[in-house]
C-alpha cells in the first residue's frame, strides 16, 4: 500500500528591513516591495487547499506566514529557525567579509568536509542544522498526514539545506541554489523520502525586482 504523502510549501521569507540593509540576523518588517511579495507568493500557493501554517519565532517570517494565511493561525516552528551567527548577527556583509575572510569564503563557497565543522564562529556545522530541520519535518508530516498542504515560512539558508539534504546531494552545494525572497518550494513527503515539484520558484515576483542577500553569493575561484 503506497505511504501517505503530505504536501510540503517552504516559502523564503519576503524581504525585509535587514535584507535592503544586507544585515545578517537582522531582519525587522517587511518592507513595502517585501509585502507585495508576499502577496503575489499568496496568489501562487492559493490553490493547494492548505491546512495548516508554520514559521519560526523571527518578525519577518511571521509577518510573511501571516499575509500567505490571510489571518489564519500560524504554529511556530523553531526547528525551522536560522542557523546561530553569534559574531556575525547585526554585521553587514562588508564587516563580516573584511573581519572573517577564511569563515567567509568557507560559509559562502563550503569545500568538502565543511558541512561537517563548524565554520561560523560560535554556529553549528550544516549537518546539525539538516538534523533539526528533519526532526521538525517528521514531526509535521505525524501531525498533518490526513490534512491538506502545509505551508511554512523559513530563511534561505534553510530551504536551499533542506532541499540538497532531501536530495541526498552533498551539503556543501547550498549555495548553489539560488533561492529570492518569496520564492516557493513544493515537495510531497512521505516520512522518509522527497519528491520536488518545483525548488525555489520564482515566476510570481518576476516584475518586482526582488533584491536579496542571494545576490551577493562571491562566484567560485
Amino acid at each position: 500500500m503506497p505511504k501517505k504523502t503530505v504536501r510540503v510549501v517552504l516559502v523564503r521569507l519576503c524581504e525585509c528591513e535587514g535584507n535592503v540593509l544586507e544585515l545578517l540576523c537582522r531582519h525587522g518588517r517587511l518592507t513595502e516591495l517585501g509585502k507585495r511579495q508576499a502577496l503575489a507568493a499568496r496568489t501562487r500557493i492559493g490553490r493547494l487547499g492548505v491546512s495548516a501554517w508554520f514559521s519560526p519565532d523571527n518578525t519577518a517570517c511571521r509577518e510573511t506566514c501571516e499575509i500567505l494565511s490571510g489571518g489564519a493561525p500560524v504554529q511556530i516552528a523553531s526547528e525551522f529557525r536560522e542557523p546561530p551567527y553569534p559574531q556575525w548577527a547585526g554585521k553587514t556583509l562588508k564587516q563580516i567579509r573584511e573581519t572573517w575572510p577564511n569563515e567567509w569564503l568557507h560559509y559562502w563557497n563550503p569545500r568538502p568536509g565543511d558541512a561537517e565543522r563548524v565554520v561560523v564562529p560560535g554556529g553549528e556545522p550544516l549537518r546539525a542544522t539538516l538534523e533539526r530541520l528533519l526532526t521538525g519535518l517528521d514531526r509535521l508530516y505525524a501531525e498533518n498526514t490526513n490534512a491538506g498542504a502545509i505551508v511554512g515560512v523559513t530563511h534561505g539558508e534553510i530551504v536551499r539545506l533542506l532541499t540538497v539534504g532531501l536530495l541526498g546531494a552533498p551539503l556543501e552545494h547550498l549555495f548553489r541554489l539560488h533561492g529570492r525572497n518569496g520564492a516557493v518550494t513544493i515537495l510531497d513527503f512521505d516520512g522518509k523520502a522527497a519528491t520536488f515539484e518545483c525548488i525555489n520558484d520564482s515566476a510570481h515576483l518576476v516584475g518586482l525586482n526582488p533584491k536579496d542577500l542571494a545576490d551577493y553569493v562571491p562566484k567560485p575561484a
